[in-house]
This record gives C-alpha cells, structure tokens and sequence, in this order.
C-alpha cells in the first residue's frame, strides 16, 4: 500500500459517504492504517478529497490539512453527510469497498440502501421465493446481511462504477445443504438490469475472492424453476451436483446444488 493507493481509493468514494483510515488500510490487505493517516496528512493537492476520511468512531480527525476539524465538517456538510454528537451518522454513510471488476464495485450495505432494497425487492425479482417481501421483510433481510458483516459474509451491495447506482446485492454466504454446510454465492439483481451480465461479472470476481482465501469450493443453490439463476451459475463455471427440497415459510421448494471448485 503506498499514498497513491490511499488517493486511488479516496477517489471512488461516492457523494454522500465517508470511509475510514481502517477501511482504507483492510481493503489494501494491511493494518497499518496510521500509514494511512500519514499519507492522508502529507498530501498537498485539495483535489484529493481527504475531507471524506474519519475515524472509526465517526470523528474527525483534528489534523485535516485543509483547515481543520471545522473546514473538514463544513464540506461534509455540503455533501450531504450528517452528524450525530458531532460524529458522522456511520451507520449511513460508511463507504467499505470489497473489490472492483471492469463495470463494478461491491461495498457493503448501509441503512441509506435501505429503501433501494425496497425498491430493488420487488414481487417480479422476488417470484422465486413465493410471496411478497414487506418493509419489514426487507428490514429483516437488511439486518442479517449486518449481522453476516461481522463473521466476513453476507450480501454486498453491487454498484454501477459510471453512476453509483445500486443494481443488485451479490455476496458469499454460510448456507445449509443434505450433510453439509456450505459457501455459497448468491445473487440478486434490479430487473431493470438484467441481461447484461452483472451478475457474472460479480460472481467471478467473488469467487476468485474466495479460492485467493483459502476456499476451495463455492456452491449456489437455486430454485429448480429459476433458469435465468441457473444459467449464471453456469457461466460462473458451476455445475450441477445435487438437488434437495428446501423448506421456505412452510413451502416445498425443489433446488438444485451448483459447484465450482479452485
């Protein structure tokens, strides 16, 4: 990691969110995220947005160059960024990169994504499951991938390099099959988007994630009726090992067992 990764990195973050000095350092597989703030510190050009770096706990920091805290909260404040006892709402506008591909960038899911999951969640993206997702079903599908977060798994949201949007949610999961327990890729994707290979392009990039860290096989399970489902996993360079009935909300739902292994 040198400073022109750190800028590199500065420079995706959207309008509207923050990231941190931890953040910067985990994405560039290092912990030395005082280097990172040294870095930040150094830097001379006012096009460098270091003003969108805080602390973990959402303060400032009190050495922005540009300056201070006060100048550092005045531009976040431009940006739409609020505060909460004069610390970044982190909850809304932490910005955590995972990994990028050509037309992409997964980061995780924060509570502003909440009403596009809303949105994106629709009773045509979500026929397979069999009902209708509420508000609070989409809350609840918000808060596991949370919770996921905290043992390194989880659904991430999958982003438009060119304008931010948020497209679909893609991620590596610990699932349940006959006899095993499993990771899984799984995908879910805006209709407005389909057809254009996101979901492909992502899952490649995930799953050569997982076989980089040590993971020798990724599995994904799919309703035996979902070709479309199917068909990625297929181009993903899965095949098809098994089929088991899962159990959804009291419903029989055939699936079939995709695999890739490293």
């Amino acid at each position: 990691m040198n400073k022109f990764d750190v800028y590199n990195y500065l420079l995706k973050i959207p309008q509207g969110m923050v990231s941190t000095y931890s953040n910067i350092a985990k994405y560039y597989n290092s912990k030395a995220y005082q280097a990172v703030g040294q870095m930040l510190h150094a830097n001379n050009d006012s096009n460098i947005p270091c003003y969108k770096i805080v602390n973990k706990d959402g303060n400032l920091s009190k050495n922005y160059k540009f300056g201070g805290p006060l100048a550092q909260k005045a531009r976040l404040l431009n940006d739409g960024i609020t505060f909460i006892d004069n610390r970044v709402d982190l909850n809304k506008h932490l910005f955590t990169l995972i990994l990028e591909t050509d037309r992409l960038y997964l980061r995780l899911f924060n509570d502003l994504d909440i009403k596009v999951l809303e949105e994106m969640m629709n009773d045509k993206v979500m026929y397979y499951y069999e009902h209708h997702f509420t508000k609070e079903d989409i809350l609840e599908w918000y808060l596991r991938q949370k919770e996921r977060y905290l043992t390194g798994y989880g659904l991430l949201a999958c982003c438009l390099k060119e304008t931010d949007e948020v497209i679909g949610q893609i991620g590596l999961t610990k699932q349940q099959i006959p006899g095993k327990e499993v990771i899984e890729l799984g995908y879910i994707f805006s209709d407005k988007f389909w057809g254009c290979g996101y979901a492909t392009e992502a899952g490649k990039a995930l799953i050569k994630k997982a076989f980089n860290n040590g993971i020798n096989e990724v599995y994904s399970i799919i309703k035996y009726n979902n070709y479309k489902s199917q068909n990625v996993a297929i181009r993903n360079n899965m095949e098809k090992v098994g089929e088991f009935v899962k159990v959804y909300k009291g419903i029989n739902m055939p699936h079939f067992i995709y695999r890739v292994t490293k």
